[in-house]
């Protein structure tokens, strides 16, 4: 999963390269014949670039970002000299000259009996709904993030997520804590387990929001924020601290972890801290299929879910790609 940091702003800005001095030069928006998109380096776009409707360097174009359907399934537009990786290229379905063509990834369903889902950790665009809802059954959407400078906080992407998945026909609907569980850097001490649970099931409960499990997103994190670097006894006790509220709860929670990474937290892969919840258990070979997986930790033999591609790219949006038992 990948773990963002929320400040409000009121320009978008395009990105810098960390260590390199330089100016920030607002995004704004352009409209071409083939669509409307943002003016920024033809480097940077993730679909296809327009030229002409920007101002500055030749190479700040207009980029346009657009789902495409194809009889062999979705994908997004693009400019075949970028190439298609993992996907073959399409022509016929997208606006622009004929070097603008439809990229579908192959997509691999799920054995039988197992569910085709994703899992996001910001909110996406309506035609990505619309695009996904043809392919995977399940989403799992983040519900709370570290929010080092408050000690934690409820993710408000959940109920447009949510209510964005519905209205495209998607109703099986997880949701993910990645709760804060660390010493910042801020100074800002993270709020109890029982604070942070209480406040997501609070958001749950307000909004009357219909989800299956809730997950506890157990993994390691440094930089902006940190997850589990108190030492192996500490993050042992704090995560069973979360795990016997969860297990006491009226909604169904599970634990998400990679039994590779569970040495660097806990004071060995044995170490359990909360077995008797379902494991959404993390594998990334490109497999699907929850009986695929080998890579148990903590107590747990079978799991419920499988995280199989990370940082992936459907239908113009982020995803993790999962499979998730019916």
């Amino acid at each position: 999963m990948r773990f963002h940091i929320v400040v409000p702003i009121t320009i978008v800005y395009t990105g810098l390269t960390i260590g390199h001095p330089g100016i920030l030069a607002p995004r704004t928006t352009c409209s071409t014949p083939d669509g409307d998109g943002t003016c920024q380096s033809t480097s940077s776009c993730t679909g296809f670039s327009v030229a002409g409707y920007c101002s500055g360097a030749a190479s700040n174009q207009c980029c346009i970002v657009e789902s495409c359907s194809t009889a062999s399934g979705t994908g997004t537009c693009l400019d075949t000299s970028k190439g298609c990786s993992g996907g073959t290229f399409v022509s016929g379905a997208c606006p622009g000259s004929s070097s603008i063509q439809c990229c579908v990834k192959s997509f691999t369903p799920p054995p039988t009996g197992d569910l085709a889902a994703l899992d996001i950790s910001s909110a996406q665009s309506a035609s990505f709904w619309s695009c996904v809802a043809k392919s995977y059954q399940k989403v799992v959407i983040r519900g709370y993030f570290q929010a080092c400078s408050e000690g934690g906080a409820v993710d408000t992407n959940l109920l447009t997520s949510y209510n964005a998945a519905r209205a495209a026909g998607i109703t099986n609907i997880d949701s993910y804590a990645f709760f804060c569980t660390g010493t910042q850097a801020t100074g800002v001490a993270c709020k109890s387990p029982s604070t942070q649970i209480t406040e997501l099931q609070n958001y749950i409960a307000y909004n009357n929001l219909q989800l299956g499990h809730l997950w506890f997103d157990i993994e390691p994190a440094s930089g902006a924020c940190n997850a589990f670097n108190l030492g192996g006894t500490a993050n042992e006790a704090l995560a069973k601290q979360f795990t016997a509220i969860m297990d006491s709860s009226s909604y169904k929670w599970g634990v998400y972890g990679n039994g590779n990474q569970w040495p660097s937290m806990f004071p060995a892969r044995s170490t359990d801290v909360g077995s008797n919840l379902p494991l959404w258990a993390v594998q990334d070979d490109g497999k699907p299929g929850v009986g695929t997986v080998t890579t148990f930790m903590g107590g747990w033999t079978t799991a419920l879910a499988k995280q199989y591609n990370l940082d992936d790219s459907v239908c113009s949006g982020s995803v993790d790609l999962d499979t998730f038992s019916a």
